[in-house]
């Protein structure tokens, strides 16, 4: 199974309504990983593409104003690897 990660950037962002929308896609079927920072304007969300699309996913974050700014292909193995804690560091 490959999915794809998209980084992004937010123009229009605060930390209640960043964390609203990432509980709100973290329901969704085929989203993986959805990580929202407020206070930074930035964050990631891995999904499977075969169960929704990249517009559906940025049509529901249209209305903090999202920017792709990096996306890449990962494996099941690469995601779950980026998980362990002794990695010691956090991409977003």
């Amino acid at each position: 199974m490959e999915m794809l990660k998209l980084r992004l950037k937010f123009r229009k962002i605060n930390p209640v309504d960043a964390m609203v929308k990432q509980y709100e896609l973290l329901n969704e079927e085929g989203i993986y990983r959805a990580f929202i920072n407020g206070y930074s304007k930035r964050g990631s969300v891995v999904f499977d593409e075969s169960k929704i699309s990249r517009e559906e996913i940025m049509k529901r974050l249209e209305d903090l104003e999202p920017e792709i700014v990096g996306a890449e292909r990962l494996t099941l193995n690469e995601l779950i690897e980026s998980s362990y804690s002794w990695k010691g560091k956090v991409e977003v």
